[in-house]
């Protein structure tokens, strides 16, 4: 169970603001800067990016400070009892910078929201967030190999749909990604849970559904825009992807004009 002492969200500390301390028994406290800071690690203050979190346990030192001007960071003060999470499921004391950090601040937002509310079912909310919480941090103290990838295959997959009629084949996927086609193979299937090929069938369809109920492309059009030289492989590819062949799908879906309606 974690039992919130408090909970602050983008709390600012004037200029100069330094802390020094070591906490009691059974007091934790995680700490996410949304400022430059300075943060001690064995025994050095080191400067950590906007967007480092840290997480300290009971008897450790705390010391920390603004690089420069204000201090803006959220922190939330607990006492914890559950065995994974007390006993180093995530690095005591060590800077984490944490990737997504609008979407990661909105668990510690809804923390501070429900331990401020206290409603009935405060206890099981909050252990789930604060659950949450602990694994992100996890993830982003001992990453994947495809999270360290992520920039490359974020930006290859949205060539990917962008481009739909490029000739997509594995080797030209991996050059852009610029690692062989072995690993992207694995890393793709890891960051997108589909694999790279898969894909791009997917963004050809996508393409295909639109270019169906928007515009008036024959058939044999749509297919070479969708990366497709043969129509019938399209038309196969489609019903197997849609259950329905691409003119009935386009006869269900086509979206109407004014001078259509009025005919």
């Amino acid at each position: 169970m974690f039992k919130i002492l408090y909970a602050m969200v983008k709390e600012h500390m004037a200029d100069g603001f330094e802390d020094d301390l070591v906490f009691a028994d059974g007091e934790y406290e995680m700490m996410l800067f949304e400022t430059e800071t300075f943060i001690e690690v064995n025994g050095e203050m080191n400067a950590y990016p906007p967007h480092t979190g840290i997480i300290y346990k009971p008897g450790q030192r705390v010391h920390y400070m603004a690089k420069s001007g204000t201090l803006v960071y959220t922190w939330i003060r607990f006492d914890c009892d559950e065995p994974l999470f007390a006993e180093g499921y995530v690095p005591f004391g060590i800077p984490i910078y944490c990737a997504n950090y609008d979407y990661f601040l909105r668990y510690w937002e809804l923390v501070a929201c429900e331990n401020f509310w206290h409603n009935q079912s405060e206890e099981h909310i909050i252990t789930d967030l604060m659950h949450i919480i602990f694994h992100w941090f996890h993830d982003y103290a001992f990453p994947s190999e495809s999270s360290r990838y992520q920039n490359v295959l974020e930006n290859l997959r949205a060539n990917i749909y962008a481009h739909p009629e490029y000739d997509w084949t594995l080797e030209k996927m991996a050059e852009q990604a610029n690692m062989s086609t072995r690993s992207l193979l694995k890393l793709y299937k890891d960051f997108a849970h589909i694999s790279c090929i898969a894909e791009v069938i997917e963004s050809r369809m996508t393409r295909a559904k639109m270019l169906l109920m928007q515009t008036k492309y024959t058939i044999d059009e749509i297919s070479r825009q969708c990366g497709y030289h043969n129509v019938e492989h399209f038309c196969r590819q489609f019903k197997r992807h849609e259950n329905i062949s691409p003119g009935k799908y386009r006869k269900q879906h086509q979206i109407k004009t004014d001078a259509d309606a009025s005919r």
